[in-house]
């Protein structure tokens, strides 16, 4: 069986066993896509990706202040997924990828264009079968008027 192949067949055993164990095939994760999908529902559903109502800014030293968004609705495993695959930095920890991408319309605009220039789904090796699903499946809850342009 080829990576492709069993890449997306592993995937679908971790969404119908509900495994919470990181799986690697090759040195690489392969992602739970409904875990992935999920939590983008809850920040497409907020507009946000943290649940304050706004950053704010924590001290750092008697003059500097350094932009926070403290609770975050995006998750650690999603945070994850962007940072290891889609083409981002961490920009130091989740609370900072939030804070450079705190709406739903920043989310949109990396999965355009990533932190390097190229639409999130040009990014992505042609290998790395599970993720491509989980950006055609994330891309169709964020822009779904093209999702519906695309349909044969």
């Amino acid at each position: 069986m080829r990576e492709g192949e069993a890449r997306l067949k592993i995937q679908d055993v971790i969404h119908e066993s509900h495994l919470e164990a990181d799986i690697l095939y090759d040195g690489n994760t392969v992602y739970n896509m409904y875990k992935i999908l999920s939590n983008l529902k809850s920040i497409i559903d907020q507009g946000t990706l943290y649940d304050d109502k706004r950053p704010r800014l924590i001290p750092i030293g008697s003059m500097l202040r350094m932009p926070t968004v403290g609770n975050t609705i995006l998750s650690e495993y999603f945070y994850k997924f962007l940072i290891n695959t889609c083409g981002s930095i961490a920009h130091y920890s989740i609370q900072g990828w939030v804070t450079e991408y705190p709406t739903v319309e920043d989310l949109k605009t990396f999965f355009k264009k990533n932190e390097y220039g190229k639409p999130v789904r040009e990014w992505i090796p042609f290998w790395h079968t599970d993720a491509l699903k989980i950006v055609d499946e994330i891309e169709k809850m964020l822009f779904p008027f093209q999702a519906y342009l695309k349909r044969p």
